[in-house]
């Protein structure tokens, strides 16, 4: 994330661009970033929505630009993470099934794919769910197939395999899907509970300390583009692919609140004390590979005890060889002793000053 001043530069956004930096924004935007030391895996999604490229594309056709947004959030607001994916990207072979039969793209194995809005498809469609048919994936359908990549006639329905579920409608294709998934022992994650609104711009108000004394700003606040988009709350909870388990808390304090849990990672209970941001990775054995925490002050987990006299924020994390690598930001003095017993490898990492402030 980058901070600058907005365009354009001129009177009078030159100036109230800059109100960004008065605030503590970036300051919390660095124990975020924390996340990047101990992982680069993307969320854990276990549902994916190929939308017919072409379908949607086609303004004179059935569904034109209809690419699945309504059935992705459905999802999203039920706490099933799903990826929107165009049919395209089997062409491209970035989409792909295993020798088991399930499906991937990159990094992520889905356990349920809906195919939505097929019309105008290829062969080559069809016969990448005929090979994924042979797998575990769930697999459901959404719209009519009856014309191939040409517009002539073409039965999609019967090129397809069977184990393709159709459904009726959005709504039951996804109460299906989820039904299923919660029978497999897949967990949900935090609903996707805020709907953002199409675009439009509106301002907002914040509280800053200037050297005069406290101040208020107004900021302007930008929505998304297009159509409304269902999105995360400030707090809650979420999965990396890799087995990664990161609790975030910012409703109320752009540095984050107070983050005082004991969660389940791999059936073991692991216990933080943070603030804004929480993150902890272990094996299958329960055995901990990494930590990240903006304002630590306790870790507990197995034979990881950290116990802090003055927060920092912490990220921590095993390398090729097994040893601890550590980063430390924000912390003046010497690197706490509890920290050093487990590595002396740290980095130390230090926090923005605000415009025309100083540190929080």
């Amino acid at each position: 994330m980058n901070f600058h001043i907005l365009y354009p530069s001129s009177p009078p956004w030159g100036e109230r661009g800059k109100d960004l930096l008065r605030t503590n924004v970036p300051r919390g935007d660095c124990r975020i970033r924390l996340l990047n030391f101990i992982s680069q895996s993307p969320l854990d999604c276990p549902v994916a929505v190929i939308f017919g490229h072409a379908c949607a594309m086609n303004w004179a056709g059935p569904a034109y630009d209809d690419v699945g947004t309504e059935l992705t959030d459905t999802f999203w607001r039920a706490g099933y993470y799903a990826d929107l994916i165009p049919s395209s990207e089997v062409r491209d072979q970035a989409l792909r099934v295993d020798e088991e039969g399930s499906i991937w793209y990159g990094r992520q194995r889905y356990a349920a794919v809906v195919l939505y809005h097929p019309e105008f498809e290829t062969a080559a469609t069809a016969e990448f769910f005929r090979k994924a048919a042979k797998g575990k994936t769930i697999l459901y359908r959404v719209g009519d197939w009856t014309k191939n990549f040409d517009a002539r006639p073409f039965d999609g329905h019967a090129a397809l395999p069977s184990r393709i579920k159709p459904a009726s409608d959005i709504g039951a294709c996804a109460n299906a899907i989820i039904a299923e998934l919660r029978n497999l022992g897949i967990e949900p994650q935090t609903p996707a509970t805020v709907t953002l609104p199409k675009w439009h711009g509106v301002e907002t108000v914040a509280e800053v300390d200037e050297p005069s004394g406290p101040a208020t700003v107004t900021l302007p606040k930008w929505h998304g583009i297009g159509r409304t988009s269902a999105a995360l709350p400030s707090s809650g909870t979420c999965r990396l692919i890799d087995g990664t388990v990161i609790l975030a808390s910012g409703e109320h304090d752009v540095l984050g609140d107070p983050i005082r849990k004991t969660l389940k990672v791999r059936g073991r209970d692991v216990t933080f004390d943070a603030v804004g941001i929480a993150a902890v990775r272990t094996d299958e054995n329960g055995k901990v590979e990494a930590i990240a925490a903006g304002g630590l002050k306790s870790f507990k987990t197995g034979d990881v005890s950290i116990e802090l006299a003055q927060r920092a924020d912490v990220a921590l994390w095993r390398d090729a060889n097994g040893g601890w690598q550590g980063v430390l930001q924000g912390h003046d003095g010497p690197v706490p002793d509890v920290l050093l017993a487990l590595t002396k490898n740290w980095t130390r990492l230090r926090v923005p000053v605000r415009l025309g402030g100083g540190n929080p």
